[in-house]
């Protein structure tokens, strides 16, 4: 009796439990994103783990505090969001620049976003380690409007949820979309994806100053985030975080509307020529 309790013992620790609760594997922010039920949904979904974790990319103090974190050795699946249901206990605690790990903590789907949930409801042991602070923020991906298209395309967009992107040459078209009317379209030809200023700071209102219809940016900056919620919902968009994340066609670069002007008169111009040059050869 005695060797066959020590034989169940034994084959619990070696499948990775004890006293019936699984033992906490150690990921990494990839693993968690890429490795999807339905090219959306992580597999992790729902469990506990421990995550290797990445460099602080932006804080947002909303209504739920959350840190967005991104592992720089993936160009994608490579962020995530630790959203913080404990007071600030982790959002107030790490800064931009810090590597941070992350112990014990829960996985989980939310609106269409993967999050990991800084929560002792939830996970009693969770707990995080500022591994190393002063870290260069990972460069901006830069994607076109196709990238993260509206109407939604999951299969190009999602390997870039939670990651700092760039859309260079965009012009902002309407206003007033998504679930909280503060979208806006930023248009690449006929290509339209969507940006949002509600997490950016410097913003003072639901739009950047530099957000009106028909103005050129030079570049959109910000985290990609997914909001779905069916039937009605379901988009990507880039979330600024100041205003540094925006940048207007300098002054003395046309607009779009001018450049229209430009070429009327050029097309004007050139009718014009050809006309005159008709009128010539008749008279001769």
């Amino acid at each position: 009796m005695r060797v066959q309790k020590l034989l169940v013992v034994g084959l619990m620790i070696a499948v990775g439990f004890v006293g019936g609760v699984a033992q906490a594997s150690t990921l990494t922010i990839h693993d968690i994103q890429s490795n999807t039920s339905d090219g959306d949904a992580s597999i992790y979904n729902g469990q506990i783990h421990d995550v290797t974790g990445g460099i602080v990319t932006h804080i947002w103090q909303g209504w739920k505090p959350r840190a967005y974190l991104q592992d720089p050795a993936y160009p994608q699946w490579g962020g995530i969001i630790v959203k913080d249901f404990e007071g600030g206990a982790f959002a107030n605690n790490v800064n931009v620049g810090d590597w941070v790990s992350l112990n014990d903590i829960l996985i989980e789907e939310y609106r269409g976003t993967t999050h990991l949930q800084y929560d002792t409801g939830s996970a009693p042991d969770v707990s995080f380690t500022v591994v190393s602070t002063g870290n260069p923020v990972p460069a901006p991906r830069v994607l076109s409007a196709s990238d993260l298209v509206v109407p939604v395309n999951h299969s190009a967009s999602e390997p870039y949820e939670s990651m700092i992107v760039s859309l260079h040459y965009v012009r902002v078209g309407q206003k007033g979309l998504g679930k909280a009317g503060d979208n806006y379209e930023l248009m690449q030809g006929g290509v339209i994806a969507w940006g949002t200023d509600y997490q950016n700071v410097d913003a003072g209102a639901p739009y950047d100053p530099n957000i009106v219809t028909g103005n050129v940016l030079v570049t959109v900056t910000g985290v990609v985030e997914q909001y779905t919620k069916s039937p009605t919902w379901d988009y990507y968009q880039v979330c600024t975080r100041s205003a540094g994340d925006i940048v207007a066609a300098a002054e003395g670069i046309p607009t779009v509307s001018e450049w229209g002007i430009i070429v009327l008169a050029l097309l004007l111009a050139v009718t014009a020529k050809v006309a005159f040059r008709r009128t010539a050869a008749l008279a001769a």
